[in-house]
């Protein structure tokens, strides 16, 4: 009844509008005012997080971009300008331009916000009721909230370092109703696909982020079937007040948007900033690292005490290589020939057990293809040998032996820290020297192992610096590098890539260095499962070179990645490239190295021997020489 007699009012005094409204309310405008200044509302801990202010370099700034969010022309940097012409407008049920609600409850959680600090202080003001915003929450479960990580995705750069999104859970028991709760995730909103311009123009801010809502069901098809990641749910121990504050600050953050950075305001933070707005005693987003991955904010929020329960959910591919590695040969070839058209048959000493094992794995097969195609034709070819040998498996009364991948032994939570810290001692042919290694994120072959897949690499900003006599030298920093060692199987094709783009001075024959050069590889190739612990590839491998001249190199790399014992990995890599036509046609480089690392204590501490034979030149000026490494890294 209130809501109603202000809006009559509004609507029948002069002046009209939201001045008419403030006068009205003009004695509760000013208590509420007085009561901010002498509380110094605008310092609480809340409104700073609700507004997603933080301490700048030009003092305190809100990383909100859209100036439409500010009642305050000074609402950016100011939370006390913002929170009186928030209080100012407290009454204001006028529309907003685009007509969809009134200006408050586009703003819902500041005004929630005012109505609890209020109360507190001794002064009642109701939040407003939106009917929008109780429409949109009502279609979302709010028992419980859980934390979902995806692993990383090494085919696209936005996904690079995994993905994370929060869940609403309903209160109902039962794995299968999870999958039509409300999910809830923050996207760079671009329009260039996944490549080099996408990342790019996401470095530099170039795109809006917003939340973005979709069932679970749609984000498990896109994750664990369609790009093969794992899923790791962890569920949090919010109340339901807490959850409300939630659901109040992302309704109010989806009508506005920030520059989206791949490196700071991104998904991650945002999700930190949803979990702090929802118990503002948090303080996660100043513990973190000047960047914000996925991986660490999953880590912070595990040491706030938040996370209750983990529940780790396979990849569709995970599973199937699980089951393919339980079958044996006979059963796994029967199953990869049912996957093409033709009649189904089995020999008659082949059990009913057998014939379901054989045809599960087939349609497991058949599904994993199913997701990788993108023509409508192959879909329907697939899909019709599904429904056959569905069909036959039907009749089939034995219940299915197939087996999900099991959890690893620890979840990505408990890897290393993304940033890395090393010294190096070194010898190069008969010179010494010392390394110092700074890496901004995130994880190389031998690196410790937990919560990564083995042989995966993923760096950005990876620094050496070297010492040698009394000097300091730049030698290397790789900007980008990235390596996918995809397995190969009888069903599944995947491409290896790696991919590094650095600049880097290479190392003479006399421990020196040679003159710094803009450098780019890039391979491609396949690589095999060597039983559960190792994996073999070989890449057809290109470096281009750009300092005085620009040269192109082309040959073959190959490698193994083992893992020896769960603490103790190996590498070997071969390289020979040979120089295309120029003015150095005739040049050979090759490097032959090897690797063992081990990791002392803990996750966080990797000692490292590398040994290399590395050569180059032509013709009668070719040199070769040794390359030893000792390096101890520490992970923060």
């Amino acid at each position: 009844m209130r809501f109603l007699f202000v809006l009559l009012l509004m609507l029948m005094s002069i002046p009209a509008g939201a001045d008419a409204l403030a006068a009205a309310h003009a004695s509760d405008i000013e208590k509420m005012l007085d009561l901010a200044q002498r509380s110094k509302l605008a310092q609480s801990e809340e409104w700073h997080k609700i507004n997603l202010y933080h301490a700048a370099w030009s003092g305190i700034k809100s990383r909100v971009d859209d100036p439409t969010y500010f009642l305050s022309p000074e609402g950016a940097h100011d939370p006390q300008a913002e929170l009186d012409a928030s209080i100012r407008a407290a009454f204001d049920v006028s529309m907003t331009a685009d007509g969809g609600q009134p200006n408050l409850c586009r703003r819902i959680a500041r005004y929630q916000f005012l109505s609890r600090a209020m109360q507190a202080l001794g002064f009642t003001y109701a939040a407003p009721h939106c009917e929008g915003f109780e429409r949109w929450k009502s279609g979302i479960a709010t028992d419980r909230v859980t934390l979902v990580f995806a692993s990383v995705y090494l085919n696209s750069p936005a996904s690079m370092y995994g993905h994370a999104f929060i869940r609403f859970d309903g209160g109902a028991p039962g794995e299968y109703r999870r999958l039509n709760d409300a999910t809830v995730g923050y996207f760079v909103q671009g329009s260039d696909g996944n490549g080099a311009m996408f990342l790019l123009r996401s470095l530099l801010g170039g795109y809006p982020g917003s939340f973005g809502f979709v069932p679970y069901y749609v984000k498990m098809r896109e994750y664990s079937d369609l790009e093969n990641r794992d899923l790791w749910e962890y569920q949090t121990s919010l109340h339901p007040d807490e959850i409300e504050r939630m659901l109040a600050f992302i309704w109010e953050q989806s009508f506005t948007y920030m520059n989206y950075y791949f490196f700071d305001d991104n998904c991650a933070l945002m999700l930190l900033a949803a979990f702090e707005a929802a118990r503002p005693g948090l303080d996660l987003i100043e513990q973190a690292k000047p960047w914000y991955i996925p991986l660490d904010m999953l880590k912070l929020v595990r040491q706030a005490g938040l996370i209750e329960h983990v529940h780790y959910r396979p990849s569709q591919y995970n599973t199937l290589m699980r089951n393919q590695a339980l079958a044996t040969e006979a059963e796994s070839a029967q199953a990869q020939t049912l996957m093409e058209a033709g009649p189904v048959s089995f020999a008659a000493s082949v059990d009913e057990a057998t014939q379901a094992r054989i045809l599960d794995l087939s349609l497991g097969m058949l599904e994993y293809r199913r997701n990788q195609k993108h023509s409508g034709a192959e879909v329907a070819a697939i899909t019709a040998r599904q429904i056959e040998l569905s069909g036959v498996r039907s009749k089939i009364g034995v219940v299915s032996d197939y087996k999900e991948q099991e959890p690893p032994a620890q979840g990505p939570e408990e890897g290393h820290g993304s940033f890395r810290a090393g010294i190096i001692a070194g010898q190069a042919g008969a010179s010494k020297y010392a390394q110092l290694n700074l890496r901004g994120a995130y994880h190389d072959s031998l690196d410790p192992q937990s919560g990564f897949a083995l042989g995966a690499s993923s760096k950005i900003g990876d620094l050496y610096l070297r010492l040698q006599g009394e000097q300091i030298h730049f030698e290397r920093l790789d900007f980008f590098d990235v390596f996918a060692p995809a397995v190969q199987t009888a069903w599944a094709k995947p491409l290896t890539l790696k991919i590094n783009i650095s600049l880097r001075r290479e190392v003479l024959q006399d421990g020196g260095l040679a003159q710094t050069a803009f450098r780019t590889q890039l391979g491609a190739g396949k690589t095999y499962s060597v039983g559960s612990d190792a994996r073999a590839y070989i890449l057809a491998d290109s470096v281009s070179r750009l300092s005085d001249t620009a040269t192109v190199a082309l040959g073959p790399t190959a490698g193994i990645i083992w893992a020896l014992m769960p603490r103790l990995r190996s590498e070997l890599v071969s390289s020979t490239y040979w120089t295309v036509p120029g003015d150095r046609q005739d040049h050979l480089a090759y490097k032959l190295s090897a690797g063992l690392a081990w990791d002392t204590q803990d996750n966080q501490n990797n000692l490292r021997l590398n040994v290399s034979r590395q050569g180059a030149g032509s013709g009668s000026d070719f040199g070769s020489f040794t390359d030893v490494q000792l390096g101890y890294f520490h992970y923060f």
